[in-house]
Formats: structure tokens, sequence, C-alpha cells
């Protein structure tokens, strides 16, 4: 018989964390699930740590020899799929242990639902440091237009914390291969055609934030987000207003990652003499040494303002998952 769910973990070199995110999906309360790793060519200890999982007939590996990218592992994790939804869990991250439970009585309440994400916890610095939007934010279920899967200000989910019917992958087809970072293209496609978006307040993954992560090349997303606006069918003042959002979004990355020219140049490319009339552009003059030295700063308050002395008791509920299999990974290779 199908699972209910197929889970999709595309790894590369990630041998020491890969263990914790597999121990959250092996402890859910949940268990009707496969889970399908796809090996990028990893060149670490990935092949001979994943053999122990695999001694669990539901959790299965892939290797390729080479590294390929993420869209293609995903890819070929899809057509490996057999469940009825389909949701993912990134190779550095956890999932609380109902949080397989809580999609399933999501999508037993509302089964008109096919776009269905949940909110999770933010780990950086040792910290959990907050969620990835406000409960009581407000954000739109039911059928929404096609380009609010790209950036954050409307759906604010996160590919660990996103669930969708396998029926809508067969029709809408798989993640488009010429998109090598982003992954909303597709997701666009889906929402303009009327797939019902559908939200979990609670937390129920943790998305990591650490130094190990793969570089994000900012610069190099936007033309793939404004691919996904396109599929999303914009019209003409709505593409226009997006597109200048995108541009800001990014451009406070590259100012978060203490690349002031970067994005200055950026804005200028993509809008010209109205770039200098926003506070970002002001803001890219800053020399980066300041700018690593309010990071800086910023870093010290975080760490004291979410020191887990403070934290409350569903809080303190996720540390004790979660900080075992930190300092593991910690002691592995």
């Amino acid at each position: 018989m199908a699972p209910f769910f197929s889970i999709i973990l595309p790894t590369y070199n990630r041998a020491r964390m890969l263990p914790g995110a597999l121990e959250t999906v092996k402890l859910q309360t949940f268990q009707d699930y496969e889970v399908l790793i796809v090996d990028d060519g990893s060149a670490d200890e990935t092949p001979r740590m994943i053999r122990e999982w695999t001694r669990d007939p539901r959790f299965k590996y892939h290797r390729l020899e080479k590294n390929i990218g993420n869209m293609y592992c995903r890819n070929l994790a899809l057509g490996m799929a057999s469940g009825s939804w389909i949701t993912n869990i990134d190779s550095d991250d956890f999932w609380t242990l109902d949080r397989l439970d809580e999609f399933a009585k999501y999508f037993s309440a509302h089964p008109n639902a096919g776009f269905v994400f949940s909110n999770g916890y933010l780990h950086r610095y040792g910290r959990i440091i907050g969620t990835a939007f406000a409960h009581d934010r407000p954000i739109k279920e039911g059928r929404v237009p096609g380009h609010y899967a790209v950036g954050e200000e409307f759906l604010p989910y996160l590919t660990t914390n996103l669930a969708i019917p396998r029926a809508h992958y067969q029709k809408y087809g798989s993640y488009r291969k010429d998109m090598v970072i982003l992954d909303n293209e597709l997701y666009a496609r889906m929402l303009e055609d009327g797939v019902e978006a559908g939200v979990i307040r609670k937390p129920l993954a943790v998305r990591r934030i650490h130094g190990g992560q793969v570089t994000h090349k900012w610069i190099e997303e936007y033309p793939e987000a404004v691919e996904a606006l396109k599929a999303g069918n914009a019209p003409p003042q709505t593409m226009a207003v997006e597109k200048e959002k995108l541009v800001y979004e990014f451009s406070n990355y590259l100012l978060r990652n203490l690349q002031p020219a970067e994005a200055r140049q950026f804005m200028l490319r993509e809008l010209g003499e109205k770039a200098k009339q926003s506070r970002l552009y002001r803001q890219s003059f800053v020399p980066a040494i300041l700018l690593g030295a309010a990071k800086a700063v910023r870093k010290a308050w975080l760490m004291a303002r979410y020191h887990p002395l403070w934290a409350g008791p569903e809080v303190q509920e996720v540390y004790r998952l979660i900080n075992p299999l930190i300092a593991a990974e910690n002691s592995r290779y």
C-alpha cells in the first residue's frame, strides 16, 4: 500500500547534520511515510552513514555520482515518490515530532487545500530566535494569485514547511531544469491555476541558519524570481511593483551579507535613478566594516534576547528535542 506522505530530502556533504534531520522524521507520531534521500554526489561520509538508515525499508537512498543541483535531486525524488502527499525536509533542519500528524489532520479538515505550509522556528547562534511568521499575521488562504508564491510578502512559506498533493506535481510537471536555485516557479504555476493555499500556524519545523550553508547568490536568484512572477501570470502593473519589491528584498540580503557595493550596483542596474530615492541605496554607502560591526552587535543582542533561560514551555520542549541531536553532530566526524 502506498504511504500517506513521501518525504523528499536532497543532501550534499551533510553527513554530520543529516542524522539529526532523519531522527526527527523517524520519531514522528504519524508513521505512514516514505523518505526519499537523494545524495547530490557527496564527497563526505554520507554514503557510509546512510546505510544504517536504509535498514528501515521506508528510508530509500539514491546517490548521484557527481553534483548536479538541488532541482535535479528534487525532480528525481518526485519520480521515486508513491505517497499521496509530497513534503520536504532539508538535511540541516529538524521537524517537531507532531509535524506529519498536524499536516494529516489539516488535510482531513481542509480537503480542497493543495498548497499547505506551516509555521516554523528559526534557529541561529545556538538559539531559537523566533518563528517564520507571527502567529496572528494575516495570510490569505484559498485561491490566491500565482505571484503570491514569490517573495516573502504574501505566503511566508519555507520548503521545509510545505506539503502538496502528488497529483499536483503530476499535473503541473516538475521543477524547471534551468531553475538551479529557486523552486517557486512551479508553485506560481500551481497557484495561478487555482490550487488552494492553506496555512498551519503552529511551528512544526526548525529552520537552521548557519555558516555551513551554501552562500546565497542573491543577484543570480533575481532572474529566477522574475521567471516565477511570469509563471504566476502577474498583470503588467503588478509585475512592475513586485519586481521592484524583489530588487529591494535581494539588496537587503546583500547588505546583511556585507556586500554594500554589490547591493548598490544591483539596485542601479535594475531600477535606475529611482533606486537613489530608497533608504537601502543610502545604506549601501556604509562601509562593510561598519555593517559588520552592526551585525556583530545584532548577534550579541539576539543571543541575549533569546537565551534559552528566557524561553517559554513550548520552545523549551523544542530545545529538549534538538539540543541532543546538535550535540551528537558536533562529536561526529
